[in-house]
């Protein structure tokens, strides 16, 4: 009877401090992991590792040494501890990685962003299967010659089986030790240019700009031939082509399309862009434009800026894109709308009608920008005198370190440009088209004639010049 007693005291200590112990060990697991998680530590994955499968894994053990006391031969106790050793492992490893990787330095080319996903899966998997080897020889008593032997025969008949996948593998592994690209890369392969976001055991998977996922087959990279369009340099060179009419010089033509190119934002001052002749077609010449942009995420916002003016500055320049077809018109049409007389376009700006006949020999014209372009740079003046019909425009002047800052704005009925026949000109200004604008541009004979015949608009336009003068020079000290 005493030893009965004995026996059951013996069970009951273990099982009295596991009931306590489990609940507060799991606590304080809990209590950890909220605190690293709201620190953003890189042992969150660990402890919650720790509080979800190592800790009740250890109470299993526990419980079936100590409580029910089986023998180490016994099956529970076998599994119990093969499942608590293959647990601490993968925490183990867990810890390490997040150690090592867990804070990735943003630096691409740092060491830690250069080793690929798949090298460290096939590391984890690698010690996982040398460590359950040694778990399989210490719990379960077999040798690690039979397990390894075991395993090779078993490797032969899985490789036959999977032939396919084991070959992307492989395939995978080849990628790995040539890296030809690596994740953050531009490519183009199977018609599609994108970005590389991952890198695994099966394929790579790229994301193109219209945010699609394209999965390739590593095998399929491997043997097949693709594009990096981020080696050697992340720099990309990209050629438009353009025809102009037989009746545009070539060099002028060359020598607008230039400084379109120059001016446009996102082009690469080095290498220079640069405008060629390229062939002489059935309804025009053929240009190419050649020009250079940072990263592949800058070509696409580029080349649309540059699209987008290229039709203001033909437009402005006077030159000719010709249709490539022959069009065929009834009686009474007409190819395209003419455009409005400048009678009309100055219909709610009267008093710059007399202006019109002023000077007969240098009538005005209508002249338009795009949004972003830039009509009157700071320090050069503008020939002519302009009138703003449509659109906003923003007012520039250089500060006192020499950075361009905004000072002000105008819109229809404002006046810029040469004002020297207004009196105090200035050339401190600058004009950027905000929205599209459309100005009538006169000539200074014709403004002369106008301010003579009217000194309200004259007062009034030099006025406006005379604060903006004002304001560029208070620009110009400001720090």
């Amino acid at each position: 009877m005493i030893a009965f007693l004995d026996q059951s005291l013996s069970n009951l200590r273990p099982a009295l401090a596991l009931t306590v112990l489990f609940p507060v060990a799991l606590l304080i697991a809990s209590e950890a992991l909220a605190a690293a998680t709201r620190r953003n530590s890189i042992f969150t994955g660990l402890l919650r590792t720790l509080r979800n499968f190592v800790i009740p894994a250890l109470a299993l053990l526990i419980f079936v040494r100590l409580v029910l006391e089986l023998p180490d031969s016994h099956i529970a106790t076998r599994l119990s501890q093969t499942a608590f050793y293959l647990l601490l492992l993968f925490a183990i490893l867990g810890v390490i990685n997040d150690v090592v990787f867990g804070k990735s330095s943003p630096d691409i080319n740092s060491w830690r962003s250069r080793v690929p996903k798949l090298f460290r899966d096939l590391v984890r998997a690698l010690i996982v299967a040398l460590g359950a080897m040694f778990i399989y020889s210490w719990v379960w008593g077999g040798e690690v010659k039979g397990a390894v032997a075991a395993l090779g025969v078993g490797s032969i008949v899985i490789g036959l089986a999977l032939q396919e996948p084991l070959g992307n593998i492989v395939s995978g592994l080849m990628l790995l030790f040539e890296r030809p690209l690596n994740v953050g890369d531009w490519i183009h392969a199977q018609g599609v240019i994108g970005k590389v976001i991952e890198i695994n055991w099966r394929s790579v998977h790229i994301e193109s700009p219209t945010r699609e996922l394209l999965i390739v087959p590593n095998v399929s990279l491997y043997k097949g031939a693709f594009s990096n369009l981020s080696r050697p340099t992340t720099v990309r060179t990209e050629v438009i082509e353009i025809g102009f009419s037989y009746d545009d010089p070539p060099n002028r033509v060359k020598e607008v399309m230039l400084d379109l190119l120059i001016s446009s934002p996102g082009v690469l001052a080095d290498p220079s862009p640069r405008v060629t002749t390229a062939n002489y077609a059935d309804f025009s010449i053929t240009y190419r434009l050649i020009f250079s942009v940072a990263t592949q995420e800058n070509l696409g916002p580029t080349r649309d800026a540059i699209m987008t003016r290229l039709w203001y500055v033909v437009r402005r320049e006077g030159l000719n894109i010709p249709f490539p077809i022959a069009m065929e018109y009834g009686p009474g049409e007409s190819p395209s709308t003419p455009p409005p007389a400048p009678e009309a376009l100055l219909k709610s700006h009267p008093r710059f009608r007399p202006a019109l006949s002023a000077d007969p020999e240098n009538p005005p014209r209508t002249i338009e920008f795009a949004a972003g372009e830039t009509i009157q740079r700071p320090g050069s003046g503008f020939h002519g005198f302009a009138l703003v019909l449509r659109g906003t425009a923003a007012l520039l002047s250089k500060d006192a370190s020499g950075q361009l800052v905004r000072i002000g704005e105008i819109g229809p009925g404002e006046c810029f440009g040469d004002q020297l026949t207004a009196g105090a000109a200035s050339h401190d200004v600058g004009v950027d088209a905000v929205t599209d604008v459309v100005i009538m541009l006169f000539s200074n004979a014709s403004i002369d004639q106008l301010l003579q015949r009217s000194p309200n608009l004259a007062t009034e336009i030099g006025d406006a010049i005379e604060s903006r003068r004002r304001t560029a020079q208070a620009a110009r000290h400001r720090h």
